[in-house]
């Protein structure tokens, strides 16, 4: 017989309370500190912290709706849901997700781009390394290395053609480069490929005939042994390239000093003064050898635009530097990667503060038998690489000049570059060192000059006409031949970079 069950009694309300006390899961908050009942026990309901008394009695009878950790500001249960349930905070925690994903995505365009950028001058360099290679010269086997942190040698050869077909080996072009970029100081020295070289198959030749006796290694054996260095760099191109490098920087200025018109050199004409040339006027430029000092003029020339062509280059860094290398690399082949011609153009940035020299090797053209041949002057030579291997210019005086008697040497003064007065005052200067002045006055060519001249004719006055530069100030020595008339020792054409002290 099923017995009837009975309502939930007093006892049994007590007795389901202790049990959910006892096991009640929360924060439990003791009050106080205060000792537990007899029995060691105290009612959990006691020993809990509920946010009102309501609450409280309700878990002492066994009521026990919820029992929540503690928020961290303390505050209550509907304190803590009527801050979340705000709209405003709904709001701010929104914007805070917005945010945390416009940083990542942030983040991650930024490393993406990274990746692309060190990617993409990965791919210039590599493309650049295998186009500079000397692959198809053996240069290499003649280098030789510098020690590290000491200056060093390049060899720059170009082969620069002619106006109507592609040129010979005698239009071959030749500079001797030191390079300090620890001092940031430049020395370029222009080889005249007629000089005439003694090769390995123990026969004289014009220096032009290297390559075709041992390629470009024989070349550099040649050039070294000439200058009494060590070359460890060597680079090559050739007319089109010059067009294409030239393309590449988008033209060269430079200062044309006297007008250019050779036909065997190009049909253009370029008038003297500072040109930005395009890529037929620099070859032009390069090529053009009819002046009144033939060679000499062609070598200041050829100096001239490969420094303009370098500081060109070197106008754009990074990443800019990088394309542009890649953009010349077709064009150029040199033992030189990508990475050192980016460190070299960061030391010598920007070029036109970096100290520049140029000289050419000193002496003189002679035709022999319809054949031009440029004979060395030995000992000036040697005393000019001397200066350059110490770091100085290769202009300075050397010891015959020191040493020159000038109240023994007969001047003309002549104003080439019309300013007023020059010819006159550059007379009283020179009169004052000790020189005999015959004749002051004005050119009679018609011509303009933008440069002073020191002209001689007789060898045994070169000397001479060096000192008068270094006593002026300025000019450049020239071996007048039969272009200028005069009867004195020497003749000097004042040109309008020489203004006189009033």
């Amino acid at each position: 017989m099923l017995r009837k069950r009975k309502g939930f009694s007093p006892s049994h309300s007590k007795r389901m309370s202790r049990s959910m006390r006892s096991s009640t899961i929360g924060t439990h908050v003791a009050r106080d500190g205060r000792p537990a009942r007899a029995g060691g026990r105290r009612p959990n309901a006691e020993a809990v912290e509920f946010s009102n008394a309501r609450k409280r009695q309700r878990a002492v009878r066994g009521y026990v709706d919820q029992v929540a950790p503690a928020t961290s500001t303390r505050e209550s249960d509907e304190a803590y849901s009527r801050r979340t349930g705000r709209r405003g905070y709904v709001q701010e925690m929104q914007h805070k997700k917005r945010v945390r994903r416009i940083a990542f995505a942030v983040a991650t365009v930024a490393l993406v781009a990274a990746v692309a950028v060190g990617a993409g001058v990965f791919t210039y360099f590599a493309s650049s390394d295998s186009r500079l290679s000397l692959d198809h010269s053996n240069a290499s086997e003649a280098l030789v290395a510098a020690a590290d942190g000491e200056p060093s040698y390049l060899l720059a050869a170009a082969e620069l053609g002619t106006a109507t077909a592609a040129g010979g080996p005698q239009t071959e072009a030749y500079l001797l480069v030191r390079l300090d970029p620890a001092n940031r100081v430049l020395t370029f020295l222009s080889i005249p490929g007629t000089i005439e070289v003694r090769l390995s198959d123990n026969e004289a030749h014009p220096l032009y005939e290297a390559p075709a006796v041992g390629g470009d290694a024989e070349l550099v054996r040649a050039v070294a042994a000439l200058a009494d260095v060590d070359i460890a760099h060597f680079g090559r191109t050739n007319a089109m390239g010059i067009a294409h490098l030239v393309d590449v920087v988008g033209g060269v200025e430079v200062d044309v000093a006297e007008e250019v018109d050779d036909p065997r050199a190009s049909t253009l004409l370029i008038e003297a003064g500072t040109r930005t040339l395009d890529a037929q006027e620099s070859l032009a430029f390069l090529r053009a050898s009819n002046y009144a000092t033939g060679v000499e003029r062609q070598a200041a020339n050829q100096v001239a635009f490969s420094v303009s062509l370098a500081n060109a280059a070197l106008s754009s860094e990074g990443i800019g530097f990088a394309a542009r290398l890649a953009d010349m690399a077709e064009w150029v082949e040199t033992d030189w990667n990508s990475s050192q011609i980016m460190a070299l153009g960061d030391a010598l940035r920007p070029l036109d503060t970096a100290t520049v020299y140029a000289g050419l090797v000193p002496g003189r053209v002679v035709d022999e038998d319809g054949r031009a041949r440029y004979v060395v002057n030995d000992a000036e030579w040697q005393a000019m690489m001397d200066a350059v291997r110490a770091g100085a210019s290769p202009q300075a005086p050397n010891a015959d000049v020191a040493a020159l008697d000038r109240a023994a040497v007969t001047v003309e003064i002549r104003n080439g570059g019309g300013v007023a007065g020059a010819a006159a005052k550059m007379g009283e200067l020179l009169s004052a060192d000790g020189y005999q002045v015959t004749k002051v006055g004005n050119a009679d060519d018609g011509g303009v000059y933008t440069e002073t001249l020191v002209v001689y004719k007789d060898p045994a006055y070169e000397a001479a006409a060096k000192a008068i530069v270094a006593d002026a100030g300025a000019g450049r020595v020239v071996n007048g031949g039969d272009f200028y008339t005069f009867s004195d020792n020497v003749l000097v054409m004042v040109g309008q970079d020489w203004v006189p002290v009033v």
